[in-house]
């Protein structure tokens, strides 16, 4: 199967202002992958925007930036109660995933040291690789998330490279996946998807009158 393309309705890290009309507005572009985040919106709105996401015939996705276990679990309660499909990108706890079992929604976390806003990712190669792998054999956690061009101790590139070289499972790139020199490169690594989020909402891949344009555009490139 192609590389999954997921659309995030977010900018700097945040859910965009009137997320249900922009999706309303640019539902019929070809990926059939898309979320947002809990932040900047309230829990009913992000329930009816789920809802109309699934509604459409989407797979939906909440990508949380919490770092505490307690912030986790209310955010996997926030993600249980809009009936989410995919939980992405937040730290890893084994009670997250103990609360998420038998809902129904897949589990892929982060790894590696990060930290700041946006978050960034620290530490070399093997460690970010260990700490995948030790997450990863946990019950429940279904795939990993990896913020690769948010790396900073390192060329971010080789780490991915050694990275998918060295895990075995699922893998989400996330973050900062702008232009088209790091969408080659990530068509060419292959991983079960990435998050476009930011990159939506500005010019990284040039003017398009309309979302929905941009994202078929990007899905081209990668087939």
């Amino acid at each position: 199967m192609s590389i999954r393309m997921i659309a995030m309705l977010t900018n700097h890290d945040k859910t965009v202002p009137g997320a249900e009309a922009v999706f309303a507005d640019n539902q019929g572009a070809a990926t059939a992958f898309w979320g947002f985040k809990d932040v900047g919106i309230s829990l009913p709105d992000a329930k009816k925007l789920v809802r109309r996401m699934k509604d459409a015939g989407k797979v939906t996705f909440m990508e949380p930036l919490i770092e505490s276990e307690e912030g986790c679990l209310e955010a996997a309660q926030f993600a249980i109660d809009c009936q989410f499909d995919f939980v992405v990108g937040m730290a890893f706890y084994e009670s997250v995933a103990k609360k998420l079992a038998g809902t129904g929604i897949k589990y892929f976390p982060t790894c590696g040291r990060r930290a700041g806003i946006p978050r960034m990712l620290y530490g070399t190669h093997q460690e970010i690789i260990d700490d995948a792998k030790r997450i990863l054999a946990y019950d429940g956690v279904e795939g990993i998330c990896l913020s690769v061009y948010r790396y900073v101790d390192g060329d971010p590139e080789a780490m991915a490279a050694e990275f998918v070289a060295s895990v075995d499972k699922p893998l989400i790139i996330t973050g900062s996946i702008g232009n088209d020199k790091r969408l080659e490169f990530v068509k060419n690594l292959k991983p079960w998807g990435f998050t476009i989020g930011s990159a939506l909402f500005d010019d990284s891949f040039g003017r398009y009158a309309h979302i929905y344009e941009k994202l078929d555009a990007i899905s081209a490139k990668l087939s």
